[in-house]
């Protein structure tokens, strides 16, 4: 990791405007999870309903992958349209600890705006009951780890990076893996729904198993890291 790396990349993040979205998304989750809370009135809310749905369908399918695009593609997208990757270039930096200061910028961007507010969401819809928000936490955890892999690959691969990212999502992970059962040993919503209905008591079978969406998640991260960080490497300033 390089210090002055992570403080550029937290500026970068924080001073495009793009970063309202970040305070917006985690604002409506947790206001629908109000408003849930709100219309069950004395009955309460099943957290095998409307509660997991809201958690899983809306927090790790949409608000996860959501903000770890919005961070990716300020980090690194944005940096290689508007040329300034050019000047982390020029220096004596490892390319490898660029990347990885990125990543973990958007891990944590992306844990504190989806996977902390799902858990707000869970305990605001039903408290503690069911353990719906340690299974949104350590969920979205998970999810947030894959996405964060996965994205800074894409980014740092592809020329429309952000075509690419959502076209990834929203067809491999938002459509085929809904419809193709085993299409979801390779989804990161899937890894991180599996560790959702492990956790939480809501009735729901874990699939993939646990395990595999740990380690799959892992090697998301770590191998999208490498694999970004040598083709950083062998980029050179007339690349950009």
């Amino acid at each position: 990791m390089n210090i002055p790396i992570l403080r550029l990349a937290i500026r970068s993040l924080f001073g495009r405007a793009r970063a309202i979205l970040l305070f917006a998304i985690p604002l409506l989750l947790v206001a629908l999870a109000v408003l849930l809370r709100a219309t069950a009135g004395d009955a309460g809310t099943n957290p095998e309903d409307a509660p997991l749905v809201l958690v899983r369908t809306f927090g790790i399918g949409i608000v996860v992958p959501v903000v770890a695009l919005i961070a990716t593609t300020t980090l690194i997208n944005s940096e290689f349209d508007d040329g300034s990757i050019i000047y982390l270039l020029t220096k004596p930096v490892s390319r490898l600890s660029i990347v990885a200061s990125k990543a973990l910028v958007v891990l944590v961007c992306t844990l504190v705006f989806a996977a902390l507010p799902m858990t707000l969401a869970a305990l605001l819809m039903i408290g503690t009951d069911a353990d719906l928000w340690l299974g949104a936490l350590l969920g979205g955890i998970v999810s947030s780890v894959a996405y964060a892999g996965i994205f800074t690959t894409l980014a740092t691969l592809l020329n429309r990076s952000l075509v690419g990212c959502l076209i990834y999502w929203l067809v491999w992970e938002s459509t085929l893996t809904s419809f193709i059962s085993p299409a979801a040993w390779l989804s990161a919503r899937a890894w991180g729904s599996s560790v959702l209905h492990a956790v939480a008591d809501v009735g729901q079978k874990a699939h993939p198993p646990v395990w595999f969406g740990l380690v799959a998640a892992a090697l998301c991260l770590v191998g999208g890291v490498v694999v970004a960080g040598r083709k950083l490497s062998h980029t050179t300033i007339s690349d950009v």
